[in-house]
């Protein structure tokens, strides 16, 4: 993407923090065109680069970016470092700030959102809109889509090419669903939220009833109900309810290729990443996370706070919120280092007990 040019002023006056030179220069000019964010190896002097890492400072003695984001509890330090290195001071401005990385975040957001191509609102012609669903007039439907009976789309949403909504779907304000999304009926997504392609939301949950070694659907009748401001990644799947809903919350994040199956609760501004699979009414609490293949067995309870480390199996309740890692079984990350270490050493243990044994005859 090619990104708008814009002085570093603007920025500030937006975002905050304060200026200083990493060689003590007291005279700083916010006067500097920037273009775009890059790593500080392959910065110009129109890009803005950041350290989020104090390991990576040598960076500082090569780099050419215009501007650097520094974090304000460690800027002494590495201005100290670059004297002490002996090594050119940069002539880089240093935009000190509380977390280089947040704000890292927030500027490439800002720098997408003034750069992007947007579309003009309106419906394709080669789009399929039932006369009875609500599309607002800022809201952009592309070619191929298929809109159902009854559903809404809310102002300045954006429904990419392919993608189906079925009836009585809604979608809130400034909602963006990249192509070949599909939304069951019922199914609603709140405002604010970025759907890639391939999802699939409100398929019909994994039950059955076994009738003499047959197997005898159970109909999911259920909702999924997404929250504002949540993004799901590629390929995800979350299955509708079997009686009561599937509920993401607010600023929920899931990764490419997670699923979801029905009745889960996922609490807010909790995070999980690639290939999670959660069993079905199992409930997640709020700020939790759940590193990536991760499994989650059914009709578990998972407490606000708990982070599950990538490759574990969650086969029983979380009582209390933690770290927790592992297959044999899952514990708490600190106990799990030691159960590791043990482990290993059983081979050694055992050889010392045959020798033991041995002595002993």
């Amino acid at each position: 993407m090619n990104f708008i040019e814009t002085k570093l002023s603007t920025l500030l006056e937006q975002f905050g923090g304060r200026l200083a030179s990493f060689g003590g220069d007291p005279a700083v000019s916010d006067d500097i065109p920037l273009a775009g964010i890059q790593p500080l190896e392959k910065a110009g002097i129109k890009h803005l680069g950041f350290i989020a890492n104090p390991k990576f400072r040598d960076q500082l003695l090569s780099t050419k970016a215009g501007v650097i984001l520094v974090r304000e509890s460690q800027f002494e330090s590495l201005c100290q470092f670059l004297k002490d290195s002996a090594g050119p001071v940069p002539t880089s401005v240093a935009w000190v700030v509380s977390d280089p990385y947040l704000y890292y975040a927030k500027l490439q957001q800002w720098w997408v959102a003034h750069s992007e191509f947007k579309p003009a609102p309106g419906i394709h012609p080669r789009a399929v809109v039932d006369p009875t669903a609500t599309i607002a007039p800022s809201a952009m439907i592309a070619a191929n889509c298929v809109i159902g009976a009854h559903t809404k789309v809310g102002e300045g949403s954006r429904i990419e090419a392919g993608v189906v909504l079925g009836n009585q779907v809604e979608v809130g304000a400034h909602t963006r669903i990249y192509p070949n999304v599909t939304v069951y009926d019922e199914c609603t997504i709140g405002s604010n939220c970025i759907v890639h392609a391939g999802v699939v939301i409100g398929a019909d949950g994994f039950g059955f009833a076994n009738e003499k070694g047959a197997w005898v659907k159970i109909p999911q009748v259920g909702r999924v109900l997404i929250a504002d401001h949540v993004e799901i990644g590629a390929n995800t799947t979350i299955d509708r309810g079997a009686l009561d809903d599937t509920l993401i919350g607010f600023g929920v994040k899931l990764d490419n290729q997670i699923q979801i199956a029905h009745n889960v609760t996922v609490g807010e501004h909790s995070a999980m990443a690639g290939c999670v699979g959660v069993a079905g009414s199992t409930s997640i609490g709020a700020r939790c996370t759940v590193g990536g293949a991760a499994m989650v067995f059914g009709h578990l309870n998972i407490p606000d706070g708990t982070h599950v480390s990538g490759a574990s199996v969650v086969m029983s309740s979380i009582k209390e919120p933690g770290a927790y890692t592992g297959i044999f079984p899952l514990q708490e990350h600190k106990d799990w280092e030691k159960t590791a270490v043990t482990l290993k050493q059983l081979l050694k243990l055992r050889g010392e007990v045959r020798e033991l044994k041995n002595k002993l005859k």
